[in-house]
């Protein structure tokens, strides 16, 4: 097992990684840095919600970084080098920022992007991801969906849609955000977790499904739940659920 994370003990400037036989192993296994602000010139400032997949075998860490701050987020691609060891820094390529087919930036500096995850389903590949636009109004956080090039994960090949916004009054406590995209593979379903609302305790866990063999990057392939399926009134002395992920044990 795997494990990686925002680390919020050092506001955001590293990436470590963790290895471990069993998932309560991992609480106290080793960390090693992956990345740092400093690593590489243009991705510095903040480095946020690196997520592992694997796509055709290979191994990849999707993560937003910066070169400055949070206004210049955005999402980036790190490639584990054939026959790589993941528990070292130098085995991963370097991080590729998002882009389109044409070579364009997936969003350009008129907002940021992040939070970007993997869906595989009806042999295709998605991403989803969270954008926010600032200019020439912050409009809040929305999640966006497309098709990527399993080759090179880091390519958009379809035009980004917009697949939810922060239309209910849960998602919409103290800022306007939905983020934190994640999919779960149950029962034929495909089940895609996101957060919305203030990272504090009005943080919760909203829900999309769909099926896996219809075109994903439409919305109305989808199905959005009116309610959140986790809050902090869901368990006793647990605050602030939000931003998700599923690990089969």
């Amino acid at each position: 097992y795997y494990f990686i994370a925002t680390n919020d003990a050092d506001n955001n400037h590293t990436l470590y990684i963790r290895e471990a036989d069993t998932l309560p192993e991992l609480v106290n296994a080793e960390e090693i840095l992956l990345l740092d602000s400093t690593t590489y010139e243009g991705i510095g400032g903040l480095l946020w919600a690196p997520e592992l997949h694997v796509i055709n075998d290979k191994l990849y860490v999707f993560h937003a970084g910066t070169a400055e701050g949070f206004f210049q987020e955005q999402c980036h691609v790190m490639a584990l080098k054939e026959g790589g060891n993941p528990m070292k820094a130098s085995d991963w390529e370097m991080p590729k920022r998002v882009i389109r087919e044409d070579g364009s930036y997936l969003y350009g500096e008129q907002g940021i992007t992040l939070d970007m995850t993997v869906i595989k389903a009806g042999g295709k590949h998605y991403v989803c991801w969270s954008q926010r636009q600032f200019q020439p109004v912050d409009q809040g956080a929305f999640l966006y969906i497309a098709t990527i090039d399993p080759e090179k994960p880091w390519v958009i090949t379809s035009e980004p849609v917009l697949l939810s916004k922060p239309e209910y009054g849960w998602a919409n406590n103290h800022t306007f955000v939905d983020e934190g995209p994640f999919a779960l593979y149950r029962d034929g379903k495909v089940y895609l977790t996101f957060s919305s609302a203030a990272v504090d305790s009005t943080y919760v866990v909203g829900l999309m499904t769909a099926d896996p063999n219809t075109d994903l990057t439409n919305p109305d392939n989808w199905v959005k739940e009116n309610y959140p399926l986790l809050s902090s009134r869901s368990v006793e002395g647990e605050y602030g659920t939000g931003h998700n992920a599923y690990v089969t044990d």
